[in-house]
Parts: C-alpha cells; sequence; structure tokens
C-alpha cells in the first residue's frame, strides 16, 4: 500500500490523538470524577483535579460552600483555592470570572473537560482563624483532615449528580471514615450518590490508631490523631462506649445506624485556637480537642460524642425543608435551631443520668450551669435568633447550647405533666421520626402545629408562647412536678475560693483575679492579688476545660477547717511570672445564687413517680 507523506502525517496524527484520548479520563455525562492528591502537597496545598458531567450550557458557575450544614455560620471555602483553571480535553485554557469568594464562571462550558485548583488548609492559613475547627481541613505531612465541603467544590445546577472520589495517599496512612470504598495501599475509591452526601462523610488520614466495637447492631468505628501519642483510640473507646449505650437505651434499644465513625483530631497547640469541639455528620463526627489526658478530657470527648451522635434524632432525622434542600451558597435558615441543637444537647445529658452516668447532683450542676449561660445572651426569641443566626443574631448562635438545652427541658417537663407520665419529648421526637423520616421534611412554619397534633392541642400556644414570643417558662411549676424546687434567686452557702470576678488568659490558659473588690475576706487571708493567676487549687490545675469539675469538687470535698493550698502565677514587670504558693484555712461564705434547683426533702408520692419517668430514678 502506498502512503502519501501528506496522508501518512495525518495518519500519525491521528494516532497519537487517539492515544492521548485513551490516556484520559471518561468524562460522563451524569457523573463527577474528583482525584485528591495527598502525595504531593506543596507548601500545605492539595492538589485538585475535577471531571465534571458533560454540560451543554455556554457558561456555567462552579461553586464552593459558603455556609455548611450543622455550622451556622458563614465559612466562604472558597478562601482556600489556589491557581484555579478551566480546561479543555485538548489542554486549552477557558475563560474564568471569578465572581465572589466562592465562584467561579466557566465561559465555553461545552467545552470544559477538567478543573483543576490547589486547595490550602484551613488550620494553618490566616484565612482560616474564623472556621470552626471541627469543620476545617489539615494537609500536614502526618495527618490530613478531609472535611471534603472544604476541598470541592460543584457547578451550579449539577449538585444532584453523582461524585466518584478517589484519594491518593501514603501507604503507611489510613483514612477512617463511614461510607465504604474500595481500598488499597495508595488509592481509595469512594461513589457518593450526590454532593450532600460527599460533604456528609469526612475521612480522617493518618498513620491508624483506631479502636472498633458493636452496640448492638451498629459497628460503632473510632480513629484518633494525636501527635504525641497521648490519646489512644482504645481507652477512648471505653470512655465513650457507655454513653453511646446509654443513647442506644433512650432511642429505644438500638442504634439507627449500621456504622457510625468518630474522628478525633487532636492538636497539642491551640494557640489562636478558643474553642473545641465537634461538628456532626449523618454516620460521623469530626471532634477537634487538646492533645491531653485524664478524666476531664475523657468526660469532655464522652458530652460531646454524645451530643454528636444525637444530632442522629435531629436534624440528620428530623428536619424541615431548609435542610432537606441545603443550599451550600445562599441557605435560608430555619426557625428551628432550638431543635436542632438545643434538643440535641438537651438529651445528651439526659441520656447520662438516665443511665446512670450522672447522679442528680450532677445533672442539676450541669443543667444549672445553663440556664447560668442563657443569661449572658440577648433576651430574643428562640424562633427569631435561629432565622437569623447567619447576621443578625450571630453573636446569639453559642446559647443554642445554653437557653436552647433548658428550653428542651421545659418541653420535656411540659409533656410529663400534661401527659400525666405518659408522653416524654422522646416520645414526640419518635412520633416526628416516623412521620417525617430522614429523607423527607416537615415544613417549617407548620411544626407547632404538627407537634400538637401529635401529643395535645394546648402544646402548640406553649410552643408560640415561650418559643416564639420568648415568654419565661414556668419554672417552679415544671420543678415541682418532679419533686425539684426552683428560686430564679436564692441563698446558699459554699467554699469562696477568695474572689469572685474572673477573666481568662487564652495563652497561660488561666484564671485571673480580675478585680479588687472582687476579693473576699478569705482572699486576703490567701494574699491574693488584682491581676494573680490561678494556676492550681489543693493540687488541682485549674483551666477553662476543667473549671466545672474542679470547682465541683472543691464544694464537695472541703470541710470547715480544712487548709486550702492556691499556687497561683503573679505577673512581673518584664512579662514573666513568679509562682507563689498561698495557704489560708477554708472559708464558708453566704452568696446569692441565680437559678437556684433543689431537691425536696420530703417529695409526695406522684413527684417522685414523675421524677422516675422523667429521670429513669
Amino acid at each position: 500500500m502506498h502512503i502519501s507523506k501528506l496522508t501518512l502525517s495525518f495518519f500519525l496524527l491521528a494516532i497519537a490523538l487517539s492515544l492521548n484520548l485513551q490516556s484520559q479520563d471518561f468524562q460522563y455525562e451524569n457523573q463527577y470524577t474528583v482525584y485528591q492528591d495527598l502525595i504531593n502537597v506543596e507548601d500545605d496545598a492539595v492538589q485538585m483535579r475535577i471531571i465534571p458531567p458533560l454540560v451543554q450550557d455556554s457558561i456555567v458557575v462552579f461553586q464552593m460552600p459558603k455556609v455548611v450544614p450543622g455550622t451556622y455560620k458563614v465559612h466562604n471555602y472558597g478562601l482556600f483555592v489556589r491557581n484555579f483553571a478551566a480546561l479543555s480535553a485538548q489542554g486549552d485554557t477557558l475563560p474564568v470570572k471569578r465572581l465572589d469568594l466562592n465562584a467561579w464562571q466557566i465561559g465555553k462550558a461545552q467545552d470544559l473537560y477538567q478543573i483543576v485548583y490547589k486547595i490550602e488548609d484551613s488550620f494553618d492559613s490566616p484565612e482560616g482563624s474564623h472556621i470552626f475547627p471541627p469543620s476545617g481541613s489539615s494537609n500536614e505531612t502526618e495527618v490530613f483532615l478531609l472535611n471534603e465541603f472544604a476541598y470541592i467544590g460543584y457547578l451550579r445546577a449539577y449538585k444532584n449528580l453523582k461524585f466518584d472520589l478517589k484519594v491518593s495517599h501514603r501507604p503507611e496512612h489510613y483514612g477512617t471514615t463511614a461510607w465504604n470504598g474500595d481500598r488499597s495501599d495508595s488509592l481509595d475509591v469512594f461513589s457518593f450518590l450526590n454532593y450532600f452526601v460527599l460533604h456528609d462523610n469526612p475521612l480522617l488520614y493518618c498513620a491508624p490508631d483506631t479502636a472498633s466495637i458493636l452496640i448492638g447492631k451498629s459497628q460503632i468505628e473510632l480513629s484518633v490523631y494525636s501527635p504525641n501519642n497521648k490519646l489512644k483510640a482504645d481507652a477512648t473507646m471505653q470512655a465513650v462506649k457507655e454513653v453511646l449505650q446509654a443513647s442506644a437505651m433512650y432511642l429505644g434499644g438500638e442504634l439507627p445506624v449500621d456504622k457510625y465513625s468518630i474522628l478525633i483530631y487532636c492538636e497539642d497547640d491551640m494557640e489562636g485556637q478558643t474553642s473545641y469541639g465537634a461538628l456532626e455528620h449523618h454516620q460521623s463526627t469530626v471532634l477537634y480537642m487538646p492533645e491531653m489526658l485524664g478524666k476531664d478530657m475523657f468526660q469532655s470527648i464522652r458530652d460531646i460524642v454524645a451530643h454528636e451522635f444525637l444530632h442522629i434524632v435531629t436534624p440528620l432525622g428530623i428536619h424541615s425543608q431548609y435542610i432537606s434542600d441545603f443550599d451550600f451558597a445562599d441557605p435560608l435558615m430555619s426557625e428551628h435551631l432550638w431543635l436542632y441543637e438545643g434538643v440535641t444537647e438537651y438529651n445528651s445529658q439526659l441520656v447520662q443520668i438516665r443511665d446512670g452516668l450522672y447522679s442528680l447532683e450532677d445533672f442539676i450542676f450541669v443543667m444549672r450551669d445553663k440556664f447560668i449561660g442563657n443569661d449572658q445572651y440577648d433576651k430574643v426569641p428562640l424562633t427569631v435568633a435561629s432565622r437569623y443566626t447567619l447576621d443578625l443574631f450571630s453573636e446569639n448562635y453559642q446559647n443554642f447550647y445554653e437557653g436552647g438545652a433548658i428550653a428542651a427541658m421545659a418541653l420535656d417537663l411540659y409533656l410529663i405533666e400534661q401527659s400525666e407520665g405518659e408522653m416524654r419529648l422522646i416520645d414526640l421526637l419518635q412520633k416526628l421520626r416516623a412521620q417525617f423520616p430522614a429523607d423527607t421534611f416537615f415544613q417549617d412554619d407548620q411544626l407547632f402545629r404538627i407537634m400538637a397534633d401529635m401529643s395535645f392541642p394546648q402544646v402548640e400556644e406553649f410552643m408560640v408562647r415561650h418559643f416564639e414570643a420568648g415568654q419565661p417558662f414556668p419554672w417552679q411549676r415544671l420543678f415541682s412536678n418532679v419533686g425539684l424546687s426552683y428560686e430564679e434567686v436564692g441563698i446558699s452557702y459554699g467554699w469562696s475560693l477568695g474572689c469572685d470576678e474572673f477573666s481568662y488568659d487564652l495563652e497561660q490558659s488561666r484564671f485571673i483575679i480580675a478585680s479588687e473588690e472582687g476579693i473576699d475576706e478569705f482572699g486576703e487571708e490567701l494574699g491574693l492579688e488584682l491581676l494573680d493567676q490561678i494556676v492550681s487549687i489543693n493540687g488541682d490545675t485549674l483551666a477553662i476545660y476543667n473549671f466545672q469539675r474542679v470547682l465541683d469538687d472543691f464544694q464537695t470535698n472541703t470541710q470547715a477547717g480544712d487548709e486550702i493550698e492556691m499556687v497561683i502565677a503573679r505577673p512581673k514587670k518584664n512579662g514573666e511570672f513568679k509562682f507563689k504558693e498561698l495557704e489560708a484555712e477554708a472559708m464558708e461564705v453566704e452568696y446569692e445564687e441565680s437559678h437556684q434547683i433543689k431537691v425536696i426533702e420530703q417529695p409526695s408520692e406522684e413527684q417522685l413517680r414523675l421524677q422516675n419517668i422523667w429521670l429513669n430514678r
């Protein structure tokens, strides 16, 4: 066969193009393919490559999340994108215009084959200081915390298509996640139904330290990254095992998931961080914690896991339309954060007393502390604060864990009162779950009527009066029904700490004597001075994470005549501290106690019956 030189050139070009296309990844009509490279990381930036679905539009917009479910705060994950480019199959650069912090407009989109960019992590980036760490990202040699909404975006109008995620990683790393995938020593492949499911399944890649147990028919997996190996997965699992078992009993005997993953990221240097905590997902939770040991650490983890796991009830189970079809770019907020966060926080404390992990005194102490916390916030109706939590009342968001929790307790006690013990809050929640399972939703403005239909007509008035109009709850009556007394302000007696006005030094992690006027007679006996920083009391180091426990131990165990030892750090002019050991005999003081809750000394049989229904005592 004779082939001319010109024909031969075209023939060779065709072969070259054919081979090039064969080496490229296939572009699907209804699927994204995402490549995430955890091996070739430069300057803490992960290379991302996304092959989007085929599109017919001439212009499309690539969107990174502005807000994600469970945070209720603007995070703007587009801040971490670097070197964004859109390419055709031939490698040509397509026109791109950045619309705002989180969106890029791509021209000639009918030719779009792949999107490439780098992502910096929020933990080390100046732009990440505003992001709640459990909803952030970490790109370190030894650990990657992959909240995928911080790495991966989507094309607007194409959010509900399948996502295949391919993660390249080092052989010594294992990626813990609740989602099943195909694993190897260097590449893990996961397939997600849509962007919501993708964002809902975080991964933690590090040297494996994992533990696994069965609770009922549910597999619970726990993975720990602890930079100095202080926290171990096995010991941590033992700390959370009881509270998960208690949650199972509260929910009717079984956990409502086949598998649940607890991902714990410990930080040995929390400089610049003012909070730790967790973010919930349908089958997992991410915890960001200080790296330390001791019963305070394990109690914190247990409390947090209890809260995050019980989000399975709401909003991961029961929720309104604003959660069901979440708008990552410009979300509308529900009126019912009291339900999503407040009820969850209340239930996380209730399950612990019902299963014997708390004493009645412990439970009263924890809930009274929430009354005090609620006093620090503006008196805004819960539904209003919820609706405008992203803007007008963003400073009130934390109050859903305080005021929202005590509102949930009020509703529980009201249901017990109205039903004479036949219905509790959990019973109403179970009815809501049955009518509105996770794949459906209620209309946001109809919830109070729906709750009344499932319980008692007067429940709607109760909700409107106290949750929507913000009127105070009838605490004296509600507590009296279950054998407790309540005074908004009562007289009490306790052992003095020497001062009643403190501030906190975040850098030193110590409480500071904030006012000379706050130093009482016992403080004068000790020799306390303005700006002294408390290091320890009777050998117990005092910090923000264990303040309640140390204070409770001090009040419970101190007796008349005891010698109290307090170590303080006194600031010097050069910025250093002089450590001093102070001693004085314990001194009991009378003080006004806000939100005083006490056990009635001689409760009636009916009060004890209802208390047992409430607290399983």
